[in-house]
């Protein structure tokens, strides 16, 4: 057998003494030796032995191969199996671990000859205690029938750290005349996702996942028990959302599910053990308040408000229209909810001025706090937009000049929902910048209408069109274009151009006029425009004189 062949290095000796026997064989100077024929004979015999003993080893090493990939393929399998395998003895000690997943469940501690009692429980608790007597039972049994019944003692389900842990038990006891090689398998499973799966399936069939509260499904599954005889006095408490269209319309959805998660909040802590707080739709919350009488749900509802004066704006103020009624004695619930949302409804109307000025002042606030607007812009504009109105006949105290002084307060608005380093960027914009700056006016449209004020929000719209039709978001010209956007498009541009800017230094009242003079019939009213000069420049004529 050559070196290069299988098992040749390993006989390499043999088959060196093998070679060296054949050669004294081939010599003639042993021709005439008597032992000769033996001596050959044994040569052979060896030859023939060492061949088969090589055949022995190449078939035990193919086999050897065989034997550890099956073992790395077991494994391989184990280790994907996402289960833990391992198995102790008499001495409760872990002979073995056979899958990762055993070092993950027991968090990287050694495992190998660790005390299983120690791995499953914590030191010195019944739990422990339990668990080792019943291994122990199991051991000393007698009989396969008795075995399995103590191994159904086993609990199946363990707390291993925080982990939801299932537990099998399988015997792997030898035969008779053998039991120090008993020992026990545990296959354990991790259930932790699944168990977190299920409880949040479960809290969803019961709460509004955005808010955590209750949802109407639950609530309404509960009523017959909540509003039992025993339960009376009864009160409901129906709260609205307002302003959730105007933050969804302009800011998204995302920051309409913060107001609406925020509102919830102080429903939730106000309402505590009281009863129930529920997500009715989508801007409506009720409160379901077994055993509480008149005054208390009045406290509750005075509560609820002061909760929402103290809140942090988000963007806008947070508020709610809230409504409340009490039953003294049993009452059919869609009676005693009506009663409520009435009550929630007159509550709204009532305060819907407050809330609508609220919500403006907020808004102005948003606008001046984020870099949208030259210091006392809005002030100014005001005061301007008011004096150009009286010298057009529009009465102070006329419908007319509230909106004109409304859209002087709004008409940059949609700004607030625009990046603020555009907004403040010094340079020049790029054409996509531009794009981006363009959408306020539809925007501030939005925030309008959301807040019921249409013929503002089409002057918002309106403000950078342009008398030739080449302005922006729509191209109306002449006309078209609604009054009051026409009347502060040129104050506006007037009042810019003689205050320092981001991006440009301010111009002297005569610079700015002669601006507006260069845009009369293109970018403004040319009537207008030209009443608006006469006017300013017979303000500004006193303060130039020596």
């Amino acid at each position: 057998m050559a070196k290069g062949e299988p098992g040749g290095l390993l006989f390499e000796q043999e088959m060196q003494v093998l070679e060296g026997a054949l050669s004294e064989l081939d010599d003639p100077c042993h021709a005439d030796n008597p032992l000769l024929f033996k001596y050959e004979a044994l040569a052979r015999s060896y030859e023939k032995l060492l061949k088969e003993t090589q055949k022995v080893f190449l078939i035990s090493d193919i086999q050897g191969t065989i034997l550890k990939e099956r073992e790395e393929k077991i494994r391989t399998l184990l280790d994907n199996s996402n289960q833990g395998f391992l198995t102790f003895g008499r001495d409760l000690l872990v002979q073995k671990e056979y899958s990762v997943e055993c070092t993950r469940l027991f968090d990287g501690k050694k495992i190998a000859r660790a005390g299983i009692i120690d791995l499953l429980a914590s030191p010195g608790t019944q739990e422990g205690a339990r668990l080792s007597a019943i291994f122990q039972a199991i051991f000393a049994a007698e009989d396969e029938e008795s075995r399995n019944r103590l191994i159904q003692q086993v609990p199946t389900g363990m707390m291993i750290g925080r982990r939801h842990i299932q537990v099998q038990v399988k015997s792997l006891f030898k035969p008779s005349g053998r039991r120090e090689e008993d020992a026990l398998l545990l296959i354990l499973t991790d259930l932790t996702e699944k168990k977190e799966a299920d409880a949040w399936l479960s809290f969803l069939n019961t709460h509004d996942k955005l808010t955590g509260l209750y949802n109407r499904n639950y609530a309404e599954s509960l009523l017959p028990a909540l509003m039992a005889d025993k339960e009376f006095p009864f009160s409901v408490i129906v709260a609205d959302l307002n302003g959730l269209k105007l933050t969804n319309d302009v800011f998204g959805h995302e920051t309409g599910d913060r107001l609406i998660a925020n509102a919830a909040a102080i429903l939730f802590d106000c309402c505590c053990d009281r009863g129930m707080a529920v997500r009715w739709g989508g801007d409506e919350f009720l409160l379901l308040l077994p055993r509480t009488d008149a005054v208390a749900c009045q406290e509750l509802c005075e509560q609820i408000r002061d909760g929402c004066r103290q809140a942090a704006p988000s963007p806008i103020e947070l508020s709610m229209a809230i409504g409340g009624a009490t039953a003294e004695a049993p009452v059919a619930f869609g009676d005693l909810f009506r009663v409520a949302e009435n009550r929630m409804y007159s509550n709204k109307l009532s305060e819907s001025r407050r809330v609508h000025q609220n919500i403006i002042l907020g808004l102005e606030f948003l606008q001046r706090e984020n870099c949208f607007e030259i210091e006392g812009h809005v002030e100014r504009l005001r005061e301007l937009a008011a004096d150009f109105a009286a010298r057009l006949g529009i009465s102070a105290d006329s419908t007319e000049m509230r909106n004109l002084m409304l859209l002087a307060s709004l008409h940059d608005i949609g700004k607030v929902a625009l990046p603020k380093g555009i907004l403040c960027k010094a340079g020049p914009l790029t054409p996509e910048e531009w794009e981006v700056v363009r959408q306020h006016s539809e925007i501030g449209y939005r925030m309008a209408q959301s807040i019921d004020e249409p013929v503002v929000a089409d002057a918002i719209l309106a403000m950078h069109e342009r008398w030739d039709g080449t302005g922006y978001p729509f191209g109306r010209k002449g006309e078209e274009i609604p009054w009051l956007a026409r009347i502060l498009a040129i104050v506006d541009v007037y009042d810019v151009l003689t205050h320092d800017r981001v991006y440009a230094k301010a111009m002297s009242p005569q610079d700015a006029l002669a601006e507006l003079e260069s845009g009369r019939g293109s970018q403004f009213d040319p009537a207008l425009v030209l009443l608006f000069i006469e006017q300013a420049a017979r303000q500004i004529a006193p303060a130039a004189a020596p």
